[in-house]
């Protein structure tokens, strides 16, 4: 019996480190893609669709979000398996046996789940910029062409203030239901995809969350789940964010992870969207984007930019800022040191601040327009 235990122990710790495998390929094969990134761009452009397709294909038949219900069922269930584990471990001889055979299944589903996000999200963080991609001119930019811009979003946001429905209040609402708006946000991606072939992708159901009001303690408005491919949308938050957000999540299922390129994708196909909701909504956010840059190296021009906005605008933005003071308080601000962590650990070293680089964007878009509206 003596003599077996350390084949006993050396044969477990085979087992151990085979169950780490499938983590170390997804890791090694990011890390590959981020020192060429012409690996990455491969995979988010050819193999990520492919993969994706029967996932995508599934979850979008069903009309609730798959990620919501698994949150939902996270906990009990971890807790009945806690027990069964638990129960199978006081009745075992010797003891030892079930307790490192969970341990070890516990280690090869994690292992596993972090395969399947990298090939599901994490290496499309190493593709190729998006601005080389699409051939946008990315350089440094004066406070006058940042006030230009600016004032070129606030007269889109002022044409299509005009073709929106509003409320009591004179805020933004969506002129259907929220479903209808979630079913059309993906024409506008088949409105630019003759000009931007890397943004066509099949049919796919965005889905509003259900328990959205308290999800909102995070400060979160939409979330992409690699694994059911499901771009999940907070449908509590003011109607004049819900087209862009929505807009936001399809970027990452169809292989664009950073955050900046997928706010200025979300921005650029909602303008472009033959909805006025999705059009006011795309101007609003982008401008909310370059005049507070702006106003951060040039108050007085800030000011200027917004004083060029609609009342429906000041509405919108008075009742965002009403609505988000109600979820202040610690699990915002731990959601955003953990989105924080996450980010980075992706490649993205700004973390949160990558947001602030779609204005980068933006600009280089309005320069190749010649600096006219679309």
């Amino acid at each position: 019996a003596t003599r077996r235990i350390p084949g006993t122990l050396l044969r477990e710790a085979g087992l151990f480190l085979a169950a780490l495998v499938p983590a170390a390929v997804g890791y090694g094969m990011q890390r590959l893609a981020d020192r060429v990134p012409a690996v990455g761009e491969f995979h988010a452009s050819r193999v990520f669709p492919i993969l994706s397709w029967p996932v995508r294909f599934l979850s979008s038949l069903v009309p609730f979000s798959l990620a919501e219900l698994l949150a939902v069922l996270a906990l009990p269930a971890t807790l009945v398996l806690l027990a069964l584990w638990i129960r199978r471990i006081v009745r075992s001889r010797p003891r030892w046996r079930p307790l490192v055979t969970g341990l070890r299944s516990l280690v090869l589903a994690g292992s596993c789940a972090l395969l399947a996000f990298m090939l599901f999200h994490g290496i499309n963080y190493a593709r190729l910029p998006l601005a080389d991609s699409a051939d946008l001119s990315v350089r440094e930019r004066s406070a006058d062409e940042l006030l230009a811009a600016s004032l070129w979003l606030a007269e889109g946001v002022r044409r299509e203030a005009d073709l929106v429905r509003t409320g009591p209040d004179g805020a933004m609402r969506l002129s259907g239901d929220i479903q209808a708006t979630l079913k059309e946000a993906a024409q506008g991606y088949d409105a630019v995809s003759a000009d931007f072939p890397g943004l066509s992708g099949p049919w796919i159901r965005p889905k509003g969350v259900l328990l959205s009001h308290y999800w909102s303690y995070t400060g979160i408005t939409g979330m992409y789940f690699p694994f059911t491919i499901e771009a999940n949308v907070n449908i509590d938050v003011p109607d004049w964010s819900i087209p862009v957000t929505t807009l936001h999540e399809i970027a990452h299922t169809r292989g664009f992870a950073r955050e900046d390129e997928a706010n200025f994708l979300a921005f650029l196909t909602a303008i472009h969207h033959p909805s006025a909701d999705f059009r006011y909504s795309g101007y609003l956010f982008a401008f909310v984007n370059c005049a507070n840059a702006l106003y951060g190296i040039d108050a007085d021009r800030g000011r200027e930019a917004y004083d060029a906005l609609p009342a429906t605008a000041f509405a919108d933005l008075s009742r965002n800022a009403a609505y988000w003071k109600q979820f202040e308080g610690p699990v915002r601000e731990t959601s955003t040191k953990v989105n924080d962590a996450y980010l980075q650990a992706n490649l993205q070293e700004d973390g949160v601040r990558s947001y602030g680089r779609m204005v980068d964007l933006v600009l280089a878009y309005r320069e190749s327009e010649s600096g006219t509206t679309p």
